[in-house]
This record gives structure tokens, C-alpha cells and sequence, in this order.
């Protein structure tokens, strides 16, 4: 287990590592998407926060727009960044030719129903537990064995919540590489998340330790963004007397767009093909035998 933890903290380092130099170096590239993805999230907010009297409809048109627009940008950004992890020193990269294909787009969004209902079939799983533990504290309570009932049932509520993000979170780690196959296969909805499911197989650990670095490797990286961001603004406020707290939403806005969204895809494109290089399954795997 020790010797494990080492070849995955190596693993991390080298994740890092190469994702860090894939982003340096076609940085300028990359901040196009970036703008983009800058773009689509202000614009968002803003209709968000200025259309608030639209019918529910048109919110509910305009909100699909953008997550349209959001899934074309992050899936040109996923094929751009394979493509550089994959050129020749010869080989000239265009963006214009890594924009995701009509039938990638959907295959993405049916991946995301999937994921969705997943998450969804989960619920249904943890419902039954949740009414009999409610069934055993009030029995308990009618017995005179529980005098708080009220305090007791928050704390099953918060465990419940608890055991709920857990599970949504495994499920996120272990089919988060679907859109890669999507994208780098060509593979069906389903079948990306098969693959997805058999290729994170015995490398949970790994995978954690790797979102665990991608935490704290942004972690870092925003709070010297934020300081020097802040350091500004003060200096601003005390010139023209300015209150940086109505700019927050901005600051968080420019560092996703510019900073987490290149970063975190380069991060799991890296991931995606190391998994993918000691990968020795089934190029069409079943989904029972891969889930635990």
C-alpha cells in the first residue's frame, strides 16, 4: 500500500507537471477558448441578473443557450488540448479544427443525462435506508430511548447530505473522463461511460490524489490571484476610494474562465491519457464487472 501511495504521488507530480507545461507553453492559444468561456459566463450573469421579470420560459430557453454554447467551447478546449498533447514539433494546431462536431455535442449532452440519472439512481438507492433509520429513531423515541427527537433527526439529515455528496462525488470521479472518449474515440454516450468506469478501475486512489493536487495546485494559485488582485484594488481604494467587494464576482469570474478551465482540462486531458496508456481492459467493457 505504501509503495502504491508513492507511484501515485509520483503519478500527481507528473500530472501536474506535464498539464502545467501543456498550458505555459500554448498559453496565448488556450486564452482564446479562455475568452470565450469569459464571455459565455458574464453574459450569463448579467441576462441572469437583468432579466429576472422574463417569463420562465424564455429564462429557461436563454439558460440552455448558454449551456450550449459552455459544452462547444469546453469540448473544443478538450480536442485542442489532446491534439497539443499529440502533435508532431511539425505539426500546426488550428482551432478552427478542433471545434466539436454536431453529433459530439449531443453524444456530450446524453453522457450528462446519463450522469444525471446516475446520480438521480442513486437517490432512489439511499431513500429505503433513509425511511428505515426514520422508523427506527421514532420507534426509539415511543420507547423512551431518544429524548431529543429533533436533534436526532438533524443529525441524520446531515449524514444522509453527507453520505449523498460522497456518492456523487465517486461517481464524478469515476466516469469524469467520458467526454474524452467522446471526443478522442469517438465513442457512444454509453459506451464513454463504460470505458470511463473500466479505465478509473483499481486507480480510485490515484484519481483522488490527482483531484487532490488539482485542488491544491489552484488553491494556491488563487490565493496569490487574489492577493495581488486585491493588493490593487486596495491601492485603488485608497487613491479614488473604490470597494473591491462589489468586484468579486468578477475576480472569481476571470479566474475560472482564465485560470481553472485551461488548467483543469489540460489537468484531466494529461490524466486521461496516462489512465488510458496502462489501460489492458476490454475495448468494449460491461458495466456490472467495472463499477466496483
Amino acid at each position: 500500500m505504501i509503495n502504491y501511495l508513492k507511484e501515485s504521488t509520483f503519478a500527481v507530480k507528473d500530472v501536474v507537471m506535464q498539464a502545467w507545461k501543456v498550458t505555459r507553453d500554448n498559453y496565448f492559444s488556450i486564452a482564446t477558448l479562455c475568452f470565450l468561456v469569459f464571455i459565455t459566463a458574464s453574459t450569463s450573469t448579467l441576462m441572469a441578473f437583468f432579466l429576472e421579470e422574463l417569463h420562465v420560459g424564455i429564462r429557461a430557453v436563454m439558460l440552455l443557450i448558454f449551456i450550449l454554447c459552455y459544452c462547444v467551447i469546453e469540448l473544443c478546449l478538450i480536442k485542442y488540448i489532446l491534439r497539443l498533447l499529440d502533435h508532431t514539433e511539425n505539426e500546426e494546431i488550428q482551432i478552427v479544427d478542433t471545434l466539436p462536431t454536431r453529433k459530439e455535442v449531443i453524444k456530450f449532452l446524453a453522457g450528462t443525462l446519463y450522469f444525471g440519472l446516475s446520480i438521480f439512481f442513486i437517490v432512489v438507492l439511499l431513500m429505503p435506508v433513509l425511511f428505515i433509520i426514520d422508523w427506527v429513531i421514532k420507534f426509539l423515541y415511543h420507547q423512551d430511548l431518544i429524548s431529543n427527537l429533533k436533534a436526532v433527526g438533524d443529525v441524520i439529515v446531515n449524514v444522509a447530505v453527507g453520505i449523498a455528496i460522497l456518492s456523487v462525488f465517486i461517481i464524478f470521479i469515476r466516469i469524469i473522463f467520458y467526454p474524452f472518449f467522446i471526443i478522442d474515440k469517438q465513442s457512444p454516450p454509453f459506451e464513454s461511460i463504460k470505458l470511463s468506469l473500466a479505465t478509473t478501475k483499481g486507480n480510485f486512489v490515484k484519481l483522488l490524489m490527482i483531484f487532490a493536487g488539482l485542488v491544491a495546485v489552484q488553491a494556491v494559485v488563487f490565493a496569490f490571484f487574489y492577493a495581488v488582485i486585491r493588493m490593487g484594488f486596495e491601492l485603488i481604494n485608497w487613491i479614488f476610494d473604490y470597494n473591491i467587494n462589489q468586484y468579486i464576482s468578477l475576480i472569481v469570474v476571470v479566474f475560472s474562465s482564465f485560470v481553472i478551465v485551461p488548467f483543469t482540462t489540460a489537468f484531466f486531458a494529461v490524466a486521461y491519457r496516462k489512465i488510458m496508456s496502462e489501460y489492458k481492459g476490454d475495448e468494449h467493457p460491461d458495466i456490472i464487472h467495472n463499477i466496483v
